[in-house]
């Protein structure tokens, strides 16, 4: 499905030019000249990306945005479009709450360079949003595992599961499999939690990693090796498995 744009500019030619770019480089693209023709244009769907030209005899291009974004209430992404100084133009950004700005001084080149980009983090984002939350269960008790999987799988998260720290690294090397956190028991043969979240945490490949110690050892000691380890938290084995067992008896 072609991404939608809507270009809002009171200059007639320069919107012309701009809705005949964009449409060649594959978008679906519409131009709007005021808050009439702007109206007209929503009424017609949702747009993936809209821009905003900041000096218009009607309303400022950041005012517009604005009301956009909290009047209307629209998600899609905002760029203020105009040739005022660069410094000038990232403060209507920040004030507006734009999602960036374009300056016409780029030329159409600019203009579909800023589109592209942001029409591809706006597909990511989306990506990102239907992809379910991906867990790690990193425990040597197979009764753990089963029944963390059992109940994070029913929570709406995609589980795996591995028995030791090899494993586990071979799971997260692979981009397919990464996920988003693991959960790691302290106590493992060969090598423990501590050095297995040591590992990830020196790793630039895996800075987006997030991981939870999980332990039955005495929480002042969890909470000095969470510090150490740089985990980003942990949570109590035994209060965990006590949660799940009631949950799976009730």
């Amino acid at each position: 499905m072609l991404a939608r744009v809507l270009v809002i500019d009171d200059s007639q030619v320069l919107l012309e030019l701009t809705v005949s770019a964009l449409k060649a480089a594959g978008y679906e693209a519409a131009g709007a000249t005021d808050l009439a023709s702007l109206d007209q244009q929503l009424s017609t769907g949702p747009f993936d990306l809209i821009l905003v030209d900041v000096k218009m005899p009607e309303m400022f291009g950041d005012d517009v945005v604005e009301f956009l974004k909290q009047q209307r209430g629209l998600k899609s992404r905002l760029l203020l479009y105009s040739d005022i100084p660069e410094d000038e133009l990232m403060r209507k950004v920040a004030s507006s709450g734009a999602d960036g700005a374009v300056s016409k001084s780029t030329g159409l080149e600019g203009v579909l360079a800023a589109v592209g980009a942001q029409v591809r983090a706006r597909e990511l984002a989306e990506k990102n949003a239907q992809r379910q939350k991906r867990i790690l269960i990193v425990d040597d008790s197979e009764t753990t595992v089963l029944l963390l999987e059992a109940e994070l799988k029913d929570k709406g998260f995609q589980v795996l599961t591995a028995d030791n720290a090899e494993k586990a690294t071979r799971i997260i090397l692979k981009k397919q499999t990464r996920p988003d956190l693991v959960l790691l028991d302290v106590k493992m043969p060969n090598v423990n939690g501590e050095q297995f979240c040591r590992f990830i945490k020196s790793n630039s490949l895996f800075k987006g990693i997030k991981v939870l110690l999980c332990s039955g050892m005495e929480e002042q000691e969890l909470q000095r090796i969470c510090r150490e380890a740089g985990a980003d938290g942990y949570v109590s084995k035994n209060q965990v498995l006590a949660k799940v067992l009631s949950a799976q008896l009730s």
